[in-house]
Parts: structure tokens; sequence; C-alpha cells
């Protein structure tokens, strides 16, 4: 059966070094920005990134978002069968339209903004001509930043990814981490502990009753599994669906702030307080959570002696950033690999 593997990832980050293993390996390479080029070139303009965001935009606004998807699907399937790479997604309407192609993997590449701005500047080609200031801002907006739905929307293509690479290293070690993502395809590699600890820990979150967002969590130590959580009322006490929706909600309260306005208790709290209920020691453990951890979770998370957190997306809670960055026992690990879902 013909591989047909997806890019999304921000400017810089290194979507094009997978697309050159691929294409080394026979898959045969297109863009969606190969669609966009074209109708800047009609429309005489250059081939500018500004230029470039702008015209895409235009063509999702005219034609619907996912119509750079449609056009490339449309391509590949009126091609000769054979493997394809497909680069250049950056809105979730265009990796929903490219899962029509059976068996469809999309791939997310990302680093830290301050590793790309440094990266772009090395390499003398994006960055060359602009300031931090300004690739800082073009990251921004290829995040979603200012951008309605129908446009630039990488961030959201990240999270919906079916693999996670954090290009960071060498360009050896990305080879290493891709070529395990190949080798899961066919079965050649097992998961890592990381990815079967998420994976349990997504699984977890599958019996939350949070109405907001489904959280699960998981300590291990050792290669084992020790404790799990997911989020939702107390032991005994009725769900928020029980009690007419989410009191948060009803009271405008903002993700990441109020955290005691809540009936719920956190995925990584309950699996503290279970720890603490059977007589598991979980001191220099490690916490997998899908979700950042809020404040609240994070003190309890220092105090309860656990050495690392391994996290997926992220959470936007400016407390709790704040206090870890003040402190340097615990070692926070952004997830990469295999992705699930809730």
């Amino acid at each position: 059966m013909p591989s047909f593997i997806g890019l999304t990832g921000f400017m810089g980050s290194g979507k094009g070094e997978i697309a050159k293993i691929l294409s080394a390996r026979g898959y045969t390479y297109i863009s969606l920005s190969d669609i966009v080029r074209e109708e800047a070139t009609k429309r005489g303009l250059p081939h500018a990134r500004e230029h470039l965001q702008n015209v895409g935009n235009d063509l999702r606004r005219q034609s619907g978002a996912g119509v750079l998807g449609i056009r490339v699907r449309e391509t590949v399937e009126k091609a000769p069968a054979g493997d394809w790479v497909i680069d250049g997604i950056r809105n979730p309407a265009e990796q929903e339209e490219l899962r029509h192609l059976p068996g469809f993997q999309m791939v997310a590449v990302t680093a830290q903004p301050n590793v790309i701005v440094e990266r772009l500047v090395a390499r003398g080609r994006e960055g060359a001509a602009l300031t931090r200031e300004e690739i800082l801002e073009r990251l921004s907006r290829e995040s979603g930043v200012g951008e309605q739905p129908d446009g630039q929307q990488v961030r959201k293509c990240i999270e919906l990814a079916d693999y996670l690479i954090i290009n960071e290293g060498t360009l050896e070690e990305l080879r290493k981490k891709f070529e395990h993502f190949l080798q899961l395809l066919t079965g050649k590699d097992r998961p890592t502990f990381h990815e079967v600890f998420m994976e349990i820990a997504y699984t977890w979150a599958k019996r939350a009753t949070c109405l907001r967002r489904k959280v699960g969590a998981v300590i291990a130590k050792d290669s084992q599994q020790l404790t799990a959580g997911y989020n939702g009322a107390p032991r005994g006490v009725p769900h928020c669906a029980e009690m007419g929706g989410c009191l948060r909600e009803k009271l405008g309260i903002p993700s990441g702030s109020r955290h005691e306005i809540c009936r719920g208790t956190h995925a990584e709290q309950n699996a503290i307080t279970q720890a603490a209920k059977l007589g598991i020691p979980i001191e220099g453990s490690t916490l997998y959570c899908n979700t950042f951890p809020c404040v609240i979770c994070t003190k309890m998370i220092l105090n309860a002696g656990i050495q690392t957190v391994v996290y997926d997306s992220d959470y936007d809670d400016p407390l709790s950033k704040e206090i870890l960055g003040q402190q340097d026992g615990l070692k926070l690990v952004r997830y990469e690999g295999k992705k699930f879902r809730a």
C-alpha cells in the first residue's frame, strides 16, 4: 500500500530535512506551498514569505480553509500509485482533507522560538535580512496569532499531528527520531517508555468527567507504572454535568486562573493522592500528563518529590510557569513521539 506522510511545523523547524530523508527513500515530494507560489506568480507577486502567507490566506477565504489540501489530494490521487511526502500543512482543515488518503500520517516538527531564530539567522535565508524581532513576529503569525480560523494555524496543526519531533539538536539526532517513526509504522520498533506511559495517560483521560478538557496522568518509576489519575469531581460528589454544567463557564472564569473555583480535582492531584492512599512512595518518579501542570498541581508535584514531568500540550498558567522557573529540582520535558487523543 502507498505511504502518505504529511509535514507540518514552523519555518526553520526542520521539515525540509525530513522531506529530504523521504525523497532519498523514493517518496515523491509535493507541497501545499507550490499551489500558493503558482497563484502568487499569476498575481505578479514576488515569492517572499509575507506575500505567500497573504495569498494562501486569500485562497482559503475564497474557496474554504481546506482548499490547498483538496488540490494536493486530487493531484496525488490522479498520479500513478507510489509513496508521497506532503509538505506545507498550515491549517487544520488541510490535514482533514489529506486524511482521506489511505493511511495518511502527519508528522509535526517543532523547536523553541529562540532555537528557530538562531537557525534562520545562521543559514542566511529568511533570517538574513530580518531582525530577530521580525522573525519572532512571523513565527507568531504562523502559529495563528492575529489570524482568522481559515488562516495559518500551525500550532493547531502540531496538536493534531500523529507524531511529534522536537528538533533542537543535531541533524543526526533528527534523523534518528524520524527513523523511529518510520520503524513504528512497520512494526520494527517497539514504542519507547515515554510513548507507553503517555498513551496510558491519554487512556485514563477517557474517564475524565470535566466538561472543559479531558486530562489523564500517570506516575512511573524504573519503567513501571505506580499510580494514575484523571480529572473530575472528588469521590462521592456529583459530576459537573449532573450539576447543570461547568461552574467556571457559568462564572466566566478564563482558563489558567482561579483554580480553586472548580468542582473537579486535576489528574495530577488524583495520581498523587492515590499514591498517598495506597502508601506508594513516589519520590524520584516521573509524572506523565497530557497537559502542562497548573499552579496547584505544580506545588503538589514539587512537594511530593517527583523528579520529572513529561507533558504533551501546553497550558497557559503564568504563576505555574513562574514558580517552575524559580526552582531547579524538577525537570520539565515536552513529550515527543507518537501522539494520542483523549
